[in-house]
C-alpha cells in the first residue's frame, strides 16, 4: 500500500537542501509525495524561488501564503499562527501517513504543531543540530514533538539522546545538502563568469541573515560586513538575507550599496546557481549554514560571523569571527591569501555524511512502523519502530550496516 508523505518548504534554502530527498520520495512507487509550499516563497523578494518550485513540480503541490510582510518579531509570530491554521486544513484534506520536516524554521514548527495534534506521525530531519538564535529553540521544540528522528551526525544523535529522546527512535542518515553535490549538473564557470562579470578573478560568495535576538543590530551588522568586503577589494556576489526580524533593514542597507564596483547583488540564486558559484568561490562569508555544511565538500574557506551558527559542528575550513570590522577583514585575508590555511582547507573532511541521506531517508519512511506505538512517545515499544529488512532487500539498502 502506498504511503502518503507530506513535506514542507518555506524558503529557497530548505527547498534546495531537501530536493534530493523529495525527488527520491517522488520516484519511489511505495511513496506518494505532497509538498506544502509556504512562507518566504511568497514574498515579493523571493518570487524566483516560488517559480522554481512550480517549474520543478516535485510531487503534488499545495500552496499556503502565511507571511504578513512584517519582519518584526510580532510579524514572525503572526506568520507562524497563520501557518498552524493553514497547515491543519491542508493536512485534513491530504490525510497523510507521515509528515516529514527539515530543520528549524517557524513554518516547520507550525506543521509540527498541526500534525501532532492531529495524531499524524512526524519524522524530523536535522534534530539535535546546534546553532545560535531562536533556531535552536524551534529545532528542539520540533524534536520534542517528533516521533522519529533522522540526524546529520553522531554529535546530533548524542544531543537528542541527552534531551531525553529514545535511541531506538533515532537514525543517523547524514545531511541531505551533501546529496545535492554528488548528483548536481553544475553551471559551467564560463557561464557564471559571463553572468556576473567575473573576468577570471577571485570572487567571494556572501549571505548574511538576521539573528532574531539581535534584530536591532541587523542594519549595522550588514553595514560592517560590506565595509570589510570593500576593504578587502575582492568581487563579491551577495544574496538577500531571509525574512526574519531585521531582514528588511538588512536588505535596505545592501541595496544602498548596489552600485559599488566590487559588489553583485542577487536576491535569490536558487540552489543550482548558488552551489555552482560556491564550488568555484575563493571564500564564503556571512552566517549561512552553507558555510558550515556544504563548503567543506568543495574545500572552500568559510568566514563565519557572529552567533547564528554557534555550536554547530565544523570542519577545518571555517574561521569564526565576531562582528568587528578589523577581525572580519583579517579573517577574509587569511581565507583568501594565507597559503598555510588554504592548505589545511584542502585537507579538511566534511563531518556531515557521505551524500546518501536521501536514500536512507526513503528506506526509513518505507520501513517505519505506523500506529499507536509510534505516536505515543511516552510509551516504550516492545517491537521497535522499524520493520525488518529481508535478506533480499538488504543489498539495496544503502549503508544498512551503519544505520539499521
Amino acid at each position: 500500500m502506498t504511503r502518503r508523505v507530506v513535506s514542507i518548504t518555506g524558503s529557497r534554502a530548505d527547498y534546495g537542501l531537501m530536493e534530493p530527498v523529495h525527488r527520491t520520495i517522488a520516484s519511489d512507487r511505495a511513496l506518494e509525495l505532497h509538498l506544502i509550499v509556504t512562507a518566504m516563497h511568497f514574498l515579493p523578494a523571493f518570487t524566483s524561488s516560488l517559480a522554481e518550485v512550480r517549474k520543478d513540480r516535485i510531487g503534488e503541490l499545495h500552496e499556503l501564503e502565511t507571511m504578513t510582510g512584517d519582519d518584526s518579531g510580532g510579524g514572525m509570530v503572526g506568520s507562524v499562527g497563520h501557518a498552524v491554521i493553514g497547515m491543519a486544513r491542508i493536512l485534513a484534506e491530504i490525510k497523510p501517513d507521515i509528515v516529514l520536516l527539515q530543520g528549524d524554521r517557524g513554518e516547520m514548527l507550525a506543521g509540527t504543531i498541526a500534525a501532532a495534534h492531529m495524531n499524524i506521525p512526524i519524522v524530523h530531519m536535522s534534530g539535535g543540530d546546534h546553532s545560535g538564535s531562536i533556531d535552536d529553540s524551534i529545532r528542539n521544540a520540533i524534536s520534542k514533538f517528533a516521533h522519529f528522528h533522522l540526524t546529520t551526525c553522531d554529535a546530533s544523535t548524542k544531543r537528542l539522546i541527552g534531551m531525553g529522546e529514545a535511541p531506538d527512535r533515532i537514525r543517523e542518515v547524514g545531511d541531505p545538502g551533501i546529496d545535492q553535490l554528488l548528483h548536481m549538473n553544475f553551471v559551467p564557470l564560463e557561464t557564471l563568469a559571463a553572468e556576473f562579470g567575473l573576468f577570471d578573478e577571485k570572487f567571494i560568495l556572501a549571505t548574511l541573515h538576521p539573528v532574531t535576538d539581535e534584530a536591532n543590530q541587523a542594519a549595522a551588522q550588514m553595514q560592517m560586513l560590506l565595509h570589510a568586503l570593500e576593504d578587502v577589494g575582492v568581487v563579491t556576489i551577495f544574496t538577500y538575507p531571509n525574512a526574519d526580524a531585521g531582514g528588511g533593514a538588512m536588505r535596505e542597507v545592501l541595496e544602498s550599496w548596489r552600485n559599488r564596483s566590487f559588489l553583485r547583488i542577487v536576491p535569490n540564486l536558487g540552489s543550482h546557481r548558488y552551489l555552482s558559484l560556491l564550488r568555484h568561490a575563493a571564500a564564503i562569508v556571512g552566517n549561512s549554514s552553507s558555510g558550515i555544511v556544504e563548503s567543506p565538500a568543495f574545500k572552500v574557506p568559510a568566514v563565519n560571523i557572529g552567533s547564528r551558527q554557534t555550536g554547530r559542528l565544523r570542519a577545518g575550513n571555517v574561521l569564526d569571527v565576531a562582528f568587528d570590522n578589523i577581525a572580519i577583514v583579517e579573517a577574509l585575508r587569511t581565507a583568501l591569501f594565507d597559503a598555510s590555511f588554504r592548505k589545511c582547507v584542502e585537507a579538511c573532511r566534511n563531518p556531515y555524511g557521505d551524500g546518501r541521506a536521501a536514500e536512507r531517508t526513503v528506506e526509513i519512511l518505507k520501513r517505519l512502523r505506523l500506529g499507536k506505538d509510534l505516536t505515543s512517545k511516552w510509551c516504550p515499544s516492545d517491537h521497535g519502530f522499524l520493520n525488518p529488512v529481508s535478506v533480499s532487500e538488504m543489498s539495496s539498502v544503502v549503508g544498512a550496516s551503519d544505520w539499521n
